[in-house]
């Protein structure tokens, strides 16, 4: 057994190096709480996109537009495609969906909410300036990947919302979620807070740190979407 959890320690040096090692160890610290409930996760906002010069030009006779609701349906009765009745829920509730079509094949999605207030855990809403949205559910269908497409559909979003006076993506990732860290990293989100959450004992705390510029004061009312 010592033998087995050397070997597995080694390879984790291996994978993650000593600085990484110790960098996960302080993270799963912060969220070992005895008796307890808890995460930890990063709040990250994108400005500038950075898709590689490589998707850019396999997608140049690509075509990006908002779905429509047939659409959505159509392409849920394509197994790659991973959209389920939740979704179709999702755009009834009034978030849009961007699609990536090579004609007329599906090449990926990203999802955007249209409220400026979206659920992070646990019931906790982040309220979000009015020149941003919540990206999320990003996918691309596995005969289109390896030219990180998700970078240029980010692109996409920001140009086409401009009119409506959208300048940033919003998202969050957990902090333990190395693949996708690396992912947003590569998109070129930056991280502007982090969220702790505890449930213990019956009851729920909070701690997040969040930049100013990234965080609305406003009120707001109306639907709330997620």
């Amino acid at each position: 057994v010592a033998l087995f959890l050397v070997a597995g320690y080694a390879a984790t040096v291996t994978r993650m190096g000593v600085r990484g090692v110790g960098i996960h160890a302080a993270r799963r610290m912060m969220t070992t709480v005895p008796g307890a409930e808890a995460f930890r996760m990063f709040l990250i906002v994108l400005t500038t996109p950075r898709p590689p010069p490589a998707a850019t030009e396999a997608s140049k006779n690509h075509t990006f537009r908002f779905a429509t609701r047939d659409e959505l349906v159509r392409f849920s009765r394509q197994p790659e495609a991973k959209l389920f009745d939740r979704d179709i829920e999702s755009f009834d509730g009034g978030n849009r969906c961007l699609l990536q079509l090579d004609g007329e094949q599906l090449v990926g999605y990203s999802w955007v909410a249209t409220a400026r207030l979206i659920e992070l855990m646990w019931g906790l809403h982040f309220n979000m300036p009015d020149d941003m949205v919540y990206n999320y559910n990003g996918f691309t269908v596995p005969s289109y990947r390896g030219t990180s497409y998700q970078a240029l559909r980010h692109l996409k979003i920001l140009e086409i919302s401009r009119p409506q006076g959208t300048r940033r993506l919003f998202g969050y990732v957990d902090h333990l979620n190395y693949a996708s860290l690396r992912g947003v990293e590569k998109s070129g989100y930056v991280r502007v807070g982090t969220l702790r959450g505890v449930k213990r004992a019956g009851r729920i705390s909070f701690s997040m740190s969040v930049q100013e510029d990234s965080w609305s004061q406003l009120v707001r009312l109306g639907p709330i979407q997620h």
